[in-house]
């Protein structure tokens, strides 16, 4: 199995609303399918329970930590997590964006990405020093009696180092809605950034990038990766990803000063 990054260059970055990137196809087909094939049903991730209790458009995950130490979790998915929550990746990731990452991340990290401790992300031990990554498997519940948003804009934690999003969209999912939405600011940074979702006076669409299976999306952490997911429409269906990360035990993201 190959990184998702396998063959990006710093020419397919985008930089408009923010720095982020795009892959199409990330994955060759055998092994997406294969993933695709084996993904873990709600009762695996969340709990078993009859549909009728399972909350509308909630949000389920299953870390890369649990999918390594679950006897029962197929061989492809723990090489695909072993793989996208080790230092390897995240020295893709550092290289890919070099030169787009903000000056305060870079202070975080003293300068570089190189030379810290790199552990996979546990929730049950608060991270200490050095950098924590996951690829965890995450799921939005289908949607009942009304659109929603699982999540509308918003900036992530701000210990946060980057963010993917791999889409793993079913082939029978014919639902609508569901895409990831990219925001800029009305008036630049200010307030509670660190808010779960921001006021939508304070920030404006910018783009959209459709939920499709086998693509990543993929940006740093900054004060302008402004994100959020579309409006999703009455389904039966799941949406289905996977949340690749890496993050800091402190937090490093504020409002500039200038714009405090």
């Amino acid at each position: 199995m190959r990184s998702l990054l396998a063959g990006a260059t710093a020419a397919d970055i985008r930089t408009d609303p923010f720095p982020h990137i795009i892959i199409p196809d990330a994955m060759d087909a055998t092994s997406y399918a294969r993933l695709a094939a084996s993904f873990p049903t709600f009762a695996r991730i969340a709990w078993a329970g009859s549909a009728g209790r399972v909350p509308s458009n909630r949000c389920f995950s299953m870390l890369a930590h649990s999918i390594l130490e679950a006897p029962d979790m197929p061989d492809c998915w723990k090489e695909f997590a072993l793989l996208h929550s080790g230092p390897d990746f995240l020295a893709e990731v550092a290289a890919l964006f070099e030169g787009y990452w903000p000056p305060a991340l870079l202070a975080a990290l003293g300068g570089r990405f190189t030379g810290h401790r790199v552990a996979r992300l546990q929730l049950a031990a608060w991270p200490g020093d050095g950098i924590h990554q996951d690829a965890r498997i995450e799921i939005n519940t289908p949607v009942r009696d009304k659109p929603s948003s699982a999540r509308g804009p918003h900036l992530d934690t701000p210990n946060r180092l980057y963010s993917g999003l791999f889409y793993m969209r079913a082939p029978e999912d014919d639902s609508s809605g569901g895409d990831l939405v990219l925001y800029r600011w009305r008036h630049g940074p200010r307030g509670n950034i660190a808010a779960y979702e921001l006021p939508d006076g304070d920030v404006e669409e910018a783009a959209r990038i459709p939920y499709r299976a086998n693509q990543l999306v993929l940006f740093p952490q900054g004060v302008d990766a402004l994100h959020g997911v579309g409006l999703r429409h009455p389904t039966p269906h799941t949406r289905r990803y996977v949340f690749i990360t890496a993050e800091l035990g402190h937090d490093w993201l504020s409002v500039p000063e200038a714009a405090a």
